[in-house]
Parts: C-alpha cells; structure tokens; sequence
C-alpha cells in the first residue's frame, strides 16, 4: 500500500498547476487581470502579494475563477483548510471545470479526507476528455487509502477490463492489493498471473512470492509445488523457493521432497533453530537416524536446556540400536517424559532396581499413575524385589485400566510364596 501511495502522491503534486492564461469571451476582463498579476507573483512564490492582487472577497468579484486562483495560493503555501473552502466553491459554481476538481482533489488528500478526494478525483475522471484513466486510479487509491475496499474495487475492475494494451501494471497491482484486503485471494490470482508473466528482476519476484502465497492459502498445494519447482530453476540461489517448497511439500505429505528441499535451504544459508528441529526429525522419520542426531546435537548447542531435543535425540540413538546412548541422553533432562523414557531405557537395559525407582517417583507426582505403578511393578518384579513389586502392584490395581494385569501378577507373586 504505501508503494503505491507514494507513486499517487507524485501523481497529484504533478496535478496542482495553473493555466498560463485565461481566455473565453465570458471571463470578464477584470477578472482575467487579475488572475494574471496573481499568477505572476504566484510564479515568484509571493503568496501573500497574490492574495492582495486578487482583491477582497467582494460580490462583484464573485467569479469560480477567482475562487480557483484564491484556492491554488492556500494550496502552494501549504494553507489546505483555507484552500478546501475556496476549491470548494469552484466546483459548486462550475461544475464542469476540470481543474477545480483537480486540485480540489488535492487539498482533500493533504487534509486526509480521504473518501473527499476518490470522489473528486472519480468527477474529475468523468470530465477528462479524452478520458485520463490515471484519475480513476487516482480515486481507487484514495478509496484503498479510507479502506473502501469495495468502491476501490469497482474502480479498479473497469480499468483493468479495457484492451490489455491500455491497462497498466500498477491497476493491477492496486486491484491485487484491493482483493486480499476484501479475503478474496481466488479473484486475486488472474491478475498475480499476469504481473508475474509481465514485470521483471525483484518485482517479479515480489509478485511470484505473493502468488506462490495465495495458492498455499487456498490449499491448491499441487500449484505452489509446481510454480516453486519453476522458479527454483531459474532463481535456484534464492532461499525463501526452497523454504516454501519445503512446507508445501509437508502439506501434501511428500516428506522425502520436503527434505531434500530444506537440505537446499541448509547450503544456502544458516537455518533457524525451527528449521534445523524439522531437518533432524524428516531424517529421523525418513530412516535416516545418524543424520538425524547429528542436526539435533548441532540444534543443542544452541539450546542446550531444550528436554525436546534431548527426547529426539534418545529417539534417534533408539533407532540405531543404541539404548546406552539414548539413555545418556535421557539422563541429562528432567521432565516426565523424559523420565519416563529413562524408565523404559533402565529396564530395557536389565537396571531394574533403578528403574523401579524412576517409575515410583514418577507415580508419587502424577495425577493419575496407575500406569506408573504399573510399571514399578514390572521393574520391581524383574528385579527379584517382591516387596516392593507387591507394594507397587497394590497401588497399580486401584486403577480400573491397570486393575487387570496388576491383579493378574499379584496372584502370580502370592504363588510363588
């Protein structure tokens, strides 16, 4: 929006200018004088000087040009509310006259009455003749200024509907602008296509980006792939096709794609740490688990007190067949997951006694740890400690989800008595 702004208000500054003369038989020739020696001092920034040559504001001076000349020298001395009311009354006393809307356009804009100026400008538009369709684009920018969305919107569609070869860039890029404020990215994507086919360098890219956006925002998954595909070949160095190439391809599930995509972004330029966690875990459920550790011990050095990270890690090493190494791993965090897993790991490895006591302080804080004590059971009983089996599976059985297997092993520890 204030790209485009900016191109309007040169549009408008080169607007407010003054005719080099008056002619028409039905000026009257005081009038016509005056207007003269105003706009010579007006020439030499003597304002104040134009102010007095003009005369007072008198019934028998009570011409649109007079108003006209009075309301260009509040407007050049940057005096806009004194301004607006002499505009104001050119375009009531002549309605046709093209340049009283014109800068009266102006002065609304510079007093910030934006939905003013779209109007003026729109009247302006309707009196050019031949028609000047920049003042049409004029007024969409003024109504996209006072977020008329749908004003600017009509506008916009009229000027974008003459023959290709009159329609300019920046009305489509306007009524682009004008769609995605209204969420209507689907009409939004005919005029992306024909920015992107028709600008070059960084504009292209810029409109190539914002294409590539409104597909992913619509879920049409299948076209963001195959525009990223196309601009990677031409614009392969650039990172953010690869970064949006990598989640789009997550969306559709494609994850082998999805991590040869992010690995591209990997040489390209440091990852995030977000980024760095979703490479280590593609690798880990792609089967790949030592480049998968190798990415989370890189991600924590960077934050070293990250339990999630340890957890992947012990994952990882899992999956190499490295329980010793996935319970170092599980050792160095401290939350219950992790200290479940430590759990598991000990008994997994033959530590019942250490396990059992994981388990049963894992159960003396949990809300709800019949599977806790469940577990103590387990180790307990592994490890040959059957009173402390006994007394876990007690407590196991008061849950009705673990009442069963523990009831079950109960009975088995009082044969065995």
């Amino acid at each position: 929006m204030k790209r485009l702004l900016d191109c309007f208000l040169l549009v408008l500054l080169l607007m407010v200018s003054l005719p080099s003369g008056v002619h028409g038989a039905d000026i009257p020739l005081d009038v016509r004088r005056q207007v003269l020696a105003a706009q010579q001092l007006m020439d030499e920034k003597l304002y104040d000087q134009a102010l007095t040559a003009l005369g007072e504001n008198k019934s028998d001076q009570d011409h649109y040009l007079i108003d006209f000349t009075r309301g260009n020298i509040y407007l050049l001395s940057e005096r806009p509310q004194q301004a607006l009311l002499w505009l104001q009354q050119v375009v009531d006393k002549a309605p046709d006259y093209l340049p009283g809307w014109l800068n009266l356009a102006q002065t609304q804009y510079a007093l910030e009455l934006y939905v003013a100026a779209g109007t003026s400008f729109e009247r302006a538009f309707t009196l050019s003749d031949p028609p000047r369709r920049s003042l049409r684009y004029n007024a969409a920018l003024c109504f996209m200024q006072s977020g008329e969305w749908e004003r600017a919107k009509h506008l916009l569609r009229q000027l974008v509907a003459l023959d290709p070869q009159q329609v300019e860039l920046p009305w489509r890029a306007a009524l682009v602008q004008v769609y995605l404020n209204l969420d209507q990215p689907q009409q939004a994507l005919s005029q992306l296509m024909i920015l992107v086919q028709q600008t070059q360098g960084a504009e292209q890219r810029r409109w190539r980006e914002v294409l590539v956006q409104q597909y992913l925002t619509l879920e049409r998954y299948d076209d963001a792939i195959s525009a990223l595909n196309r601009y990677t070949e031409v614009d392969g160095l650039y990172p953010r096709w690869w970064t949006v190439l990598t989640y789009a391809y997550l969306e559709r599930q494609q994850y082998r794609q999805a991590l040869v995509s992010l690995k591209v972004v990997d040489y390209l330029r440091p990852l995030s740490e977000q980024e760095a966690q979703l490479l280590g875990d593609l690798h880990l459920q792609l089967g790949v688990p030592q480049q998968a550790e190798r990415y989370y011990e890189q991600l924590l050095q960077q934050r070293p007190d990250d339990d999630s990270v340890l957890t992947r890690l012990a994952h990882a090493c899992l999956n190499q067949h490295q329980p010793q190494q996935a319970l170092q791993w599980a050792r160095q965090g401290d939350n219950p997951k992790l200290r479940a897993l430590q759990g598991q790991l000990l008994f997994r490895l033959g530590h019942f006694a250490e396990a059992y006591e994981v388990f049963s302080t894992l159960a003396g804080e949990a809300d709800s740890p019949g599977s806790q004590w469940l577990m103590a059971g387990y180790a307990a009983w592994n490890g040959e400690l059957w009173s402390q089996a006994s007394r876990a599976l007690k407590r196991a059985a008061t849950y009705p989800a673990q009442k069963e297997q523990a009831q079950r092993l109960l009975n088995q520890l009082d044969e065995r008595r």
